[in-house]
């Protein structure tokens, strides 16, 4: 039997197609540039990173598979994660990624190390809570990467917790982070009651709601770090179903009927019935699935 951990891990994997389309390009590019003046202007340092809700390192992988870091020689890379567990399926998909992309690998007390071409990323792994983390965190943080996981922070704690580890002009990039809005399709009679009560299970004390993405445009610039650049990084996920939209997709309605499960706001008989029928759809490659994102890069003043 598959276990919910397994499962999680099945739906991040699945989700890296999604997200490669949805990052917002300009946004990434801007990321890019920074970083390269960065490397202009102090030549010789290595670059630090702190990703937060890091996950299985996909964030990672795919900002040097894709070229953002290429300015800076040294790269010292800290994934921190909650999840017990996630720091093996991380430092197995790098050996996987590593191996295919041509880096040599090497574990090292803390994590392991990556060289190719005369450049080396060293990647360490920490599996605590971010408030937790912040006490082994470095001190002085080139960049901070929180990747579809602000919205279920407390959102202004979380964001000055960050900003007060970063160096001058630190970095803050936080691609797809929700804002506001899921629909499927087709339609149903009970989306409104569903999907508000969805939402609904996103507000509280302990986490930023579902408006975080615009929320996030006002929230950087009022703790010292205005926003340089932000787009929409829609989740689009529309027939034909590849194995992995379809791995993608059920564990999205696993998720909104574990939240909305353990709500009052919509009875029981009304979430299976929504349930059954997006299953159905799901099952005859006719579902659409929408959830509008935002992504943002901030500059500390």
């Amino acid at each position: 039997m598959t276990s919910h951990d397994d499962r999680f891990v099945h739906y991040l994997r699945a989700k890296e197609s999604v997200d490669d389309r949805a990052l917002h390009r300009p946004t990434l590019a801007s990321l890019e540039d920074r970083l390269e003046a960065r490397a202009e202007s102090r030549s010789g340092e290595p670059l630090r990173v702190v990703s937060v809700g890091a996950g299985t390192g996909a964030m990672c992988r795919r900002l040097l598979s894709w070229g953002v870091f290429d300015a800076h020689d040294e790269i010292k890379y800290v994934l921190v994660d909650r999840t017990r567990g996630m720091a093996d399926n991380a430092a197995a998909a790098f050996a996987e990624w590593a191996r295919a992309a041509g880096w040599t690998a090497e574990p090292t007390p803390d994590g392991f190390r990556i060289e190719r071409h005369g450049r080396s990323v060293s990647l360490t792994y920490v599996t605590s809570d971010l408030f937790e983390a912040m006490t082994v965190l470095p001190k002085a943080i080139d960049l901070v990467v929180a990747h579809a996981v602000l919205d279920v922070l407390p959102l202004r704690r979380a964001v000055d917790a960050l900003l007060s580890r970063l160096t001058d002009e630190g970095l803050f990039y936080a691609p797809i982070t929700f804002d506001g809005r899921t629909a499927f399709r087709p339609s149903h009679p009970d989306d409104d009651a569903v999907l508000g009560a969805y939402h609904g299970t996103m507000r509280g004390d302990d986490r930023a709601g579902p408006d975080t993405g615009s929320d996030l445009l006002s929230v950087l610039p009022d703790l010292g770090a205005p926003v340089v650049a932000a787009g929409g990084s829609d989740w689009v996920v529309h027939p034909p179903h590849d194995d992995e939209a379809r791995i993608f997709l059920d564990r999205v309605l696993g998720f909104v009927e574990e939240s909305v499960g353990e709500s009052t706001a919509v009875d029981r008989a009304t979430l299976d019935g929504w349930l059954e029928a997006r299953h159905d759809a799901l099952a005859g490659d006719e579902l659409v699935y929408v959830a509008h994102n935002l992504d943002v890069l901030a500059e500390l003043d």
